[in-house]
Parts: structure tokens; sequence; C-alpha cells
């Protein structure tokens, strides 16, 4: 049934009830059932006895050697690769749930152009028709001669569910008649266009080899086709790809993402080529990590999306001019972005199709692995054929650019890594030796570039966050966690008596702020409940690991839980007035109170220790 709801936070809640875990992790891997529990191989790591945990109960996973954990969301968000918006509306579109800033507005009617799932139809429909074109048609042989002379066999055929739409205006216009796609709807997949003139629709990638292009999912949302020679005119284009669509923007996605994404996460390297042909050889030879840009230069976004599968991209380019170009004009993104990157020029001209069919897949992996950093790509381009101590016009310009190229990448700051500061001491260092220039004198240079530059619009990550780990808590404020997640129904009684401000670890400070916002909201604090309400993944994690922990003392804890909450109160107190003792202290030492604060404060301090120590106070008289 589908629902719509005026809050996306009620909507959170609702496809938190309408996903089950185990049906969810289920649909990616095998699991079985292990006492209440089930268990599966993680495919964060290799996994050889199953490690991945699914507590259906709580509605929750967990892996102890990854030392990571969460619900429904934070599962989907690692698994592909997406943010928390993201798997929010993958889960609710699987659970039918509509999500919407206004409950007023329509949802598009099924079966209509703006409908999503009619688009995915539409798209998994054509392509079939395209694949089976390819297979059985008479009039495909000339596409089947393409791929066999591009010796791209069978099995890549139907592993990248390649296709042809022969050269007829109408030929997937007319097949569609008998289907429940409209031509409105085919026009907004992007597989069919409209003539300006005539105002008729006419198939898109009519006498060309289709390639389809999928999301991470594994949906066909949008293609690509390359007009054969047999069918080319001088106004036909090379490559065409689908415009824009509600499923498809070619600057969010990447082609073959979606087998690259698992071997990716495993290297921690991705591939990133210029051609179709180019990925398909690649993964034809065993270069499973290969990727490539869908018609469009690389972009920021391109970036963002790569950076949650791998740590480093090494960037393969044509050895022509033209790639040589392109290597200068992006690397400027990848500074800024702090990406590792490394480029490969191929040599000889070759593209990465003709290399690996020339030299095989070894010979590609070793000029993979020697892969130039991106910075020494770029000294040794701009520096070529210059002589740096007499060409001093062509030396200052070649210096000047790469030092606009260092500028890129975001200040130094107080969370600045290690590893980025002593890479950026070296390449300074590197360019004082070659220009035979004082390194200060780089440095101001570069400074004064920073702040005349725009603040860089990719976001700075540095380096990754680090873990979070129970063993970095204050014990007293994970006894507290662990205490609501199996006990609820003190969570009134404990956020009457003890602050959010008064625990001393900012993680359990916000799960318990969220403890505080659901019960103001006049809902009940259950586990499942607190896990949805977080958005980070971290801090899910963090929470299924707590709720782990108490789950196995409370097997073991004598006390009763009011007992030991009340303990916690009073502990909690005691370090909150000791705290206050300590400031006090400080300001009697400091001499900073006058004379009558003075008397005050001490007055204070004695009672405190009174109190700390039993003694009753004086009575008057």
């Amino acid at each position: 049934m589908t629902m719509s709801f005026g809050q996306n936070d009620d909507a959170k809640e609702r496809v938190r009830q309408a996903v089950d875990i185990v049906d969810l992790v289920g649909g990616y891997m095998p699991l079985r059932r292990q006492g209440a529990n089930f268990v599966g191989l993680c495919p964060w790591h290799e996994d050889t006895k199953p490690s991945l945990q699914i507590n259906p109960a709580r509605q929750s996973w967990k892996c102890w050697v990854c030392n990571d954990g969460g619900d429904i969301f934070s599962f989907t968000m690692k698994r592909e690769g997406i943010d928390f918006r993201e798997a929010l509306e993958m889960l609710a579109d699987r659970a039918g749930v509509v999500l919407q800033a206004n409950a007023a507005t329509p949802r598009p009617a099924a079966g209509s152009p703006g409908d999503k799932k009619t688009l995915y139809a539409a798209c998994e429909w054509a392509e079939q028709q395209f694949a089976q074109c390819l297979q059985r048609s008479v009039d495909a042989e000339v596409a089947r001669k393409y791929f066999a002379d591009r010796k791209v066999n069978d099995e890549s055929c139907k592993r990248f569910h390649l296709g042809f739409s022969p050269d007829s205006w109408q030929w997937l216009l007319d097949r569609a008649r008998s289907t429940p796609f409209s031509p409105t709807v085919l026009e907004a997949a992007g597989l069919l266009a409209k003539s300006p003139k005539s105002g008729r629709y006419y198939d898109r990638f009519k006498g060309r080899v289709i390639f389809p292009i999928r999301d991470p999912q594994n949906r066909p949302i949008g293609f690509g086709g390359r007009i054969l020679p047999e069918f080319a005119t001088e106004t036909s284009a090379k490559y065409v790809n689908s415009q824009e669509t509600r499923l498809y923007s070619k600057s969010d996605q990447l082609y073959a993402l979606n087998l690259a994404a698992d071997p990716a996460r495993k290297t921690k390297n991705v591939i990133v080529m210029e051609g179709y042909t180019d990925v398909i050889m690649a993964h034809q030879f065993g270069l499973q990590t290969a990727v490539a840009v869908c018609g469009t230069a690389l972009t920021e976004r391109h970036i963002r999306i790569l950076r949650r599968y791998a740590d480093s991209i090494t960037l393969v380019l044509d050895g022509d001019e033209a790639g040589q170009k392109r290597t200068n004009e992006i690397l400027e993104l990848f500074v800024a972005s702090e990406v590792d990157l490394r480029i490969l020029t191929l040599p000889q001209g070759l593209d990465p199709c003709d290399y690996l069919l020339n030299n095989g897949a070894n010979a590609m992996q070793t000029l993979l692995d020697q892969a130039l950093d991106a910075f020494e790509h770029a000294v040794i381009t701009r520096t070529r054929g210059i002589d740096l101590l007499r060409d001093t016009h062509r030396a200052t310009q070649a210096l000047e650019q790469l030092l606009t190229t260092i500028s890129k990448a975001p200040r130094m700051s107080a969370d600045t890594s290690s590893s980025r500061l002593l890479r950026e001491r070296q390449i300074i260092a590197r360019l004082a030796r070659e220009f035979r220039i004082d390194e200060s004198a780089l440095r101001t240079r570069i400074t004064e570039l920073r702040k005349a530059a725009p603040v860089s619009r990719i976001k700075a990550t540095g380096a990754p966050r680090p873990r979070l780990s129970v063993s970095d808590l204050d014990p007293c404020d994970a006894e507290l966690i662990e205490l609501l997640t199996q006990h609820p129904e003190l969570a009134d009684q404990a956020l009457a008596a003890i602050m959010p401000g008064e625990l001393s670890s900012r993680p359990t400070r916000t799960i318990y702020e969220t403890y505080q916002v659901v019960l103001g909201k006049g809902e009940p604090v259950e586990f499942n409940r607190i896990l949805t309400e977080l958005d980070d993944p971290q801090l899910k994690n963090l929470l299924v690991s707590l709720d782990e922990q108490a789950t196995e003392k409370e097997k073991h804890v004598q006390e009763d839980a009011a007992s030991r909450l009340r303990w916690l109160i009073d502990h909690l107190r005691g370090r909150r007035e000791a705290d206050q003792g300590r400031a006090k202290q400080a300001a009697l030492d400091q001499r900073t109170l006058g004379e009558e604060e003075q008397l005050d404060v001490l007055q204070q301090l004695v009672e405190q220790e009174r109190k700390r120590q039993g003694i009753p106070a004086p009575t008057d008289g």
C-alpha cells in the first residue's frame, strides 16, 4: 500500500517499520539462522566465516571484525555507497512510502511520464529490446560484426547488456505500441526525441550499438549509443547519450559503477577510463574496478561519488594530445578534493581497449602499478622541453601554473592531516630544487594565491573520520546509554536528573540528546526508534554496539535497573559538583573575585567538603 506523509521524519519511521532488516540484507547475500539471530559473510572484509550478525528483534546489524553496524539505513548507505537521503529514498521506494515536502503535492500518476517507477520499467523494457535485437535480429549482423571486430566477447555482451537499435526512425516506437509505455513516457525516459518541425516522435538511437547505463542499484536508467559507420551521415554525432531525465544525470553517473563498486571497495582503488568500450575490455581482461564518465567531463560530483568506494583513483588517459589536455583540466579538481590521484598516460597514443588487445592484462597492470602521482605528472608535463635555468619566462609561467594548482587545495588548519602537511612540504621542496627558488618564497606565493582565490566548492574531508568505539567513551556515559537501550521506561527519570551537558563524551551526549528529542515528541523511546532518529552511521554503529554489550551484561548483572540508574545519577552529580569545586578553587587561586565573593565561595567549598565526608552541618546556637 502506498502511503504519503507531510513530514519525511514520519516517513522515515514508517520506512523503518515497513522494511525488515533480514529481508533487506538477505537480498544482498545468503543468511542463515543462528539462534535468535541471522549471520552471513561480511561483504566489507575478507570473511571466511560468517561475521555479519543480523538481530531481527532489534532490527540491527553488526560486524565485530569491521567494528561497524547500524540499521536498515546505515546498511543501505554503506552497501550502495550513497548518503542518508538517497538511502531513505531507496528504502521508501521499496516500502511504498512517498517522500514529499508537502502532503498537498500530488504524486505523479502511475504510468505517467513523471512517475519514476514507470520510467524504470520503460528503461528495463527498452534494454531488453535492444539486447534481443543484437542477439537475434538479421538486421543486427552489422552490430555483431562491430563488437566482434572490437574483440568484445559474448560474455561481455551479456554482462553489460549490450544491444542494437536498427537504422529505423520508429523501430522502438512501433514495438512500444503493444506496451503500457506511451511516446511521452519513452521521451521522458530518454529513448525518443521529438522533431521540432513535424512534432513527430522518432528513435533517439537509430542505427547505433547500445551501451545501457545502470545505476549503482543495477537498474537501467539511460543509454549511450555509438553510430555504426554504415549508417553515419555528415551530420551524425559519433556518440549520443540519453538526455537528462528524472532517472539519469550524466554528472551523477559513472558507466559500469554497478559492476565495479564491490571490487573497488576491496582494492580501495578505482580506474577511470574515457570510453565505454575501454571499460568493457578492461573488465573482460580482469580489471574489475574500471568505470567511465557518461559523455561528459569528470566533475566534482563524480569525484564525491568515487570517494564513497575507493581511497585512490587511477585516471587512464589516451596517449594523444587531447588526453594530455584533459589531464591538466581535471588535476585541480582532485587537488581541491584531496583525493589520492594517479595518472597513467598510455604509450604510442593508444586507448585502453587497443592497449589491452595488443599487450594483455599483465602489461596494463604493470603500467597501472607505475602510474605517476598526479602532481608528479603535472611537474613533468608542465616543465617538459623547458630549460628551467635559461628560459626564465617559460619557467616562470610553468611555476605559476604549478603553484596555482597547489593553492587549490583547502587551506591548512588545526585539523589538517599530518600526511597532507608532509606531502605539501615535499612538493614545495621539490619545486624549490627544480626551479632554484627559496622555499619561503614559494610558500608566500601560495598564500597569496589562496587569499585571492574563491573558497573551493568541494568540501575537504582530509583524513577519514576515526571510527568511534565503545572503548573510547567515558565508562559512566556508556553505562547510562546501555541502561536506556535495555530499559527505555527509565528515560523520563534519567532525563529529569541528568542533563546532556553532564556527559563527557560527545557521541554519547548526542545519543542522549536524541532520547530527549524523541521523548519531547511524546513518542516511546524504544531502541529501534532512537536508532532511526540518528542519521550519522557512526552513531548508529555506536548505539548498536552499546546495545549488544548491554544485552550481554544483563545476563550477569544482579542489581536491578532502577538501582543502577540511581547510582549513575549520584555519580554524575558528584562529578558535576567536583567540577564546580575545581572551578571555584581556580577562581580563588587566580584572585579574580571580590572579598565578599571569596568568602561566599570559601563557604560553599567547606560545605561541599563536609557533605563529601558525611559531616553534618553545624546548627545555629
